[in-house]
């Protein structure tokens, strides 16, 4: 029977058997068999049987097929570009997981070969028996990413020399290296500790210019301009799959110029002391536009992104498309692509796309004159989780300012008066028939003004629209919960500022009180 043998990063082992006739691969939940590491695609790759293969057939009918995934398929160190069929024994990786294909009976009849005799050539066909364990069995070694001979493999031993000399374990044929740059001992599997020997250009361990460092599997090691990359035993390494660095030949670094024995008179080297301060003010200038430069723009993702994490990816390209002034579409990559509980929503990055984009909207909405649409522009900012909360609150504000225009309540100057005029009585007729003077009283006019209201809404308004949510709520929180005489008004505006607030229970207790 046939079965993949699973491994992970920390060597924990599953073997699946082949019952079926086709399996897919990936990090998403349904696949046949699920791979969760973040470098594994949703649908990474498929196995399945060839058309008219039979499953006890003694060559194996698989086909493997890489479903476009993100990091690639590799077998036996090569990465697939087509349906490629296997074979017992060859070795699959699938970013850090690696899968063994083998065949139950040749691994029975490689284990009994390997007590009779040491002759493996009798019972298993050649190259079939030490495709994968050649593999899996290699040493802890340097590889040479950029440096005279890319792509190089150099095993660590006991102790390790590297420099230019020939005589050093690991000699390395570039002016960069001095004769003995440094040495490397080990610890205990897999870490060793690299020392300088007093090299001119220095180690380097992960971009850290040190004198002495631990270094474990992964690490980048750099020598003046060589540049190598820990691979742990067993590992097979990858030029391009989860290393930002590529395999790169250098060439050696220029001879320094040979300085003249004759002694340059004053008069030859004032050109020369004027272009080169014409050339520091150049460089000066350049470095200064630069710095300037990349604050507003920052750098491009392709130097920044050394990730293959997708939410990475997806949050570098939506920094670049904002950059670009497309930041309508970098927030839409970001909720599409960022999940809502992952910490990169709480990084300067994703912070800084979501106020700029919150700004670009609460800026449109203030320049439209459709109030439908201005109300669409800031319900997207106020109702967006992602956006900082200065900015939903200013959006907030503006909905209630914007239903004050709509729906304008009555003010003091157009309430109703009521006026009350007392007359004097009638003349009275004295006993002598003269008529006294009638006295009229004067008018009174009483005006009755709303008390709360408009007021209380415009004032709650103004502080909720300087930031002082907290204010806004202690006057409106009496009106609306308290009286129950609150306007329309005031009621949307403490429930707007409730949810910017997060607070759920009042937001509950408005609708429950003003369905």
């Amino acid at each position: 029977m046939w079965k993949l043998v699973i491994e992970d990063d920390e060597g924990k082992r599953t073997s699946v058997p082949l019952t079926r006739d086709d399996y897919t691969i990936g990090r998403k939940e349904g696949n046949t068999i699920r791979l969760t590491e973040r470098n594994v695609s949703r649908d990474h790759a498929k196995i399945h049987k060839a058309n008219g293969a039979p499953i006890m057939s003694p060559d194996s009918p698989f086909l493997l097929e890489d479903m476009n995934s993100y990091n690639g398929v590799y077998v036996n160190g090569l990465r697939v570009a087509q349906p490629q069929k296997l074979q017992h024994g060859d070795l699959i990786q699938i970013g850090d997981y690696r899968i063994v294909l083998q065949d139950e009976q040749l691994t029975d009849a490689e284990s009994t070969a390997g007590v009779t005799t040491q002759d493996m050539k009798s019972t298993v066909p050649t190259g079939v028996v030490n495709r994968s364990s050649m593999l899996l069995e290699r040493p802890n070694r340097f590889v040479m990413l950029a440096g005279p001979t890319p792509g190089a493999e150099y095993p660590l031993q006991e102790r390790t020399t590297i420099g230019r000399a020939e005589d050093c374990t690991i000699s390395v044929n570039h002016n960069s290296v001095s004769r003995l740059h440094c040495e490397i001992h080990v610890l205990g599997d897999p870490r060793y500790e690299i020392v300088d020997k007093g090299s001119s250009n220095g180690v380097r361990v992960n971009g850290s210019d040190l004198r002495r460092s631990i270094i474990e599997p992964g690490d980048i090691v750099e020598l003046g301009d060589v540049r190598f990359r820990f691979v742990g035993a067993g590992q097979i390494f990858l030029p391009g799959v989860g290393d930002s660095q590529q395999l790169e030949a250098i060439p050696d670094r220029p001879p320094t110029s040979i300085r003249s024995t004759a002694k340059p008179s004053s008069t030859s080297l004032l050109p020369f002391v004027i272009v080169g301060a014409v050339i520091a003010i150049g460089v000066v200038g350049v470095f200064a536009w630069m710095q300037k430069n990349n604050q507003t723009t920052g750098p491009t993702p392709s130097a920044t992104v050394t990730s293959d994490d997708p939410e990475q990816v997806a949050l570098a390209a939506a920094k670049q498309l904002c950059d670009e002034g497309k930041c309508d579409l970098a927030h839409d990559k970001l909720m599409l692509s960022i999940d809502a509980k992952s910490s990169l929503r709480q990084g300067t990055d994703f912070q800084n796309i979501e106020t700029r984009w919150a700004d670009s909207v609460l800026g449109r909405a203030e320049k439209e004159s459709d109030p439908k649409k201005k109300r669409a522009l800031l319900h997207s900012v106020a109702d967006a989780d992602s956006v900082p909360q200065s900015r939903r609150s200013i959006a907030t504000s503006k909905l209630a300012e914007l239903d004050a225009v709509i729906n304008v309540p009555p003010t003091a100057s157009t309430a109703p008066t009521a006026t009350h005029t007392a007359t004097a009585p009638p003349p009275t007729v004295t006993n002598t028939g003269t008529a006294t003077s009638t006295a009229t009283a004067p008018t009174t006019t009483t005006t009755h003004r709303p008390t709360g209201g408009a007021n209380v809404f415009n004032q709650a308004s103004q502080l909720s629209m300087s930031g002082d949510n907290a204010g806004a709520r202690a006057l409106l929180e009496p009106r609306v919960f308290g009286s129950g005489k609150a306007t329309p008004e005031e009621v949307r505006l403490l429930k707007g500022i409730c949810r910017a607030q997060h607070d759920k229970n009042c937001t509950t207790a408005i609708e429950q009180k003003y369905p």
